[in-house]
């Protein structure tokens, strides 16, 4: 990133220093994106004043704590787990509440309740977690919304909490007269996080905030109520992952292109169209030639499963592969189909074949599809590829006329070399294919000659004229 230019600032953000979005304004910046997290805990009022010791626990208290003793390696001080006992209560539907159940569970709690105001439809949480917090026996309690933390002296006995139902326009309501009371020992909230620090909202003025107290951002632009300053991540309010508040930041850089351009009236597309970044080493030939063939780099994909298929082989040639070789074809007497498993454990057939040992045997056969299929394909991928080597991988039986024939067919599609197949293990020894013929030297040196040679010379290395 700074080899590209960018200057990194530290010991400085909003609020240090009297950084805010007025003096950036005044210091000349044209547009500012503000990816800042929520380090703050989404306390609610009814929670004011409860500790830990006596049984309350916010999503970031709890799980550091766990983390800290689960995981030395990111702490040098190793700490035991929090000890939980009892019936916990975990309030909130997305990834924290549930790390948070199945966290309590591993500390030591009987039993533990994750309880949420809206229905299963409205879980934020990837269904991994979900699944992982149900086989672990967490309960889940959907519908209810918190009205008030019980305590019997200093300590949480209880929640209380009122039944919630949605309307036929969709809306949320809160049903005062259904209340609902839960034993509970212990509380975590995990109803997640918000910026509530005063000095960091004045930094972010004018910029106008929502009922959650978050900024109000476009979701498509990413732009604030002011029109240079974007936002995204935990601050813009719409990314559940970190894998969505990277993309926020991408998102957002287009449009602030779009906008710097604008106020010097140039006419940029809607659509993204970002120019793509070189380094030197982009300026490295890395091609290789071998046998008369030049590959474009040394990297290809062998006769095996991912090249399948004529659509397999295209894709790795726009992922930039140098080379590939068709699964192994053959006549359409000769096809086979493959079984699944594709691997099984199985015991070679003898010293013919092997040493008669246990092992796991590859029992993906040759390909099912007919030479036709791969000559049209290769045709199709040379015509779209023409500086990629594309070889043809060809099996037959112990006929000259089938190896013949297989070899002109592959060499009129147009590929670029041939694989003769005659070493593969698949369990094609007893139809006289493959191993059954590379297990005899005389039969592979038979089958290797060029086909136009009329007799079979010693050491031969193709016709020449002998």
């Amino acid at each position: 990133m700074k080899d590209l230019g960018v200057k990194v600032v530290f010991g400085k953000g909003l609020a240090v220093d009297g950084m805010t979005l007025r003096t950036l304004k005044e210091d000349g910046y044209k547009a500012v994106f503000i990816g800042i997290g929520l380090p703050e805990p989404n306390r609610d009022s009814m929670f004011q004043g409860l500790r830990m010791d006596q049984g309350f626990y916010t999503s970031k208290d709890f799980l550091p704590l766990v983390a800290m003793a689960s995981k030395p390696g990111m702490c040098a001080c190793r700490s035991p787990l929090p000890s939980i006992r009892g019936t916990v209560i975990v309030l909130g539907a997305g990834d924290t509440a549930f790390d948070c159940a199945t966290s309590a569970l591993r500390c030591g709690a009987r039993r533990v309740f994750v309880v949420f105001r809206k229905g299963f439809n409205n879980i934020r949480a990837v269904p991994e977690e979900m699944e992982l917090a149900r086989e672990e026996k967490c309960e889940f309690l959907p519908f209810l919304s918190p009205r008030k933390v019980v305590l019997r002296g200093e300590q949480i006995v209880a929640m209380e909490f009122v039944r919630t139902e949605q309307d036929e326009d969709g809306n949320w309501k809160e049903d005062e007269d259904q209340v609902v009371r839960l034993k509970a020992d212990v509380v975590i909230s995990a109803f997640g996080s918000v910026l509530s620090e005063a000095k960091v909202r004045e930094a972010l003025m004018p910029v106008k905030f929502n009922r959650w107290g978050l900024p109000e951002i476009h979701p498509e632009t990413m732009q604030t109520s002011e029109p240079w300053v974007f936002a995204g991540g935990d601050i813009g309010g719409l990314a559940n992952t970190t894998v969505e508040s990277v993309n926020d930041g991408k998102q957002a850089s287009w449009y602030m292109h779009r906008y710097i351009q604008s106020l010097y009236g140039a006419a940029v597309s809607s659509t993204p169209e970002l120019p793509l970044f070189y380094t030197p080493i982009d300026l490295v030939d890395i091609s290789v030639e071998m046998a008369g063939l030049k590959f474009l780099n040394p990297f290809g994909l062998a006769s095996a499963t991912p090249t399948t298929s004529s659509s397999m082989i295209r894709r790795a040639f726009e992922a930039g592969w140098g080379f590939a070789v068709t699964k192994t074809f053959s006549l359409d007497k000769d096809i086979v189909t493959n079984v699944s498993p594709r691997i099984v454990r199985g015991i070679t057939s003898g010293p013919i074949y092997g040493p008669g040992q246990g092992s796991f045997l590859n029992i993906e056969l040759i390909s099912e599809k007919t030479a036709a299929y791969w000559c049209k394909s290769i045709a199709e991928l040379k015509a779209d590829f023409p500086n990629h080597i594309l070889i043809a991988s060809i099996m037959s039986t112990y006929s000259k006329s089938d190896w013949t024939e297989l070899s002109k067919m592959a060499e009129v599609a147009g590929a670029d070399a041939l694989e003769l197949n005659l070493s593969c293990p698949h369990g094609m020894g007893e139809r006289g294919m493959g191993l059954a013929c590379g297990q005899d030297p005389e039969l592979v040196r038979n089958i290797c000659p060029d086909p136009k040679c009329h007799r079979y010379c010693e050491n031969c290395v193709g016709c020449t004229g002998r």
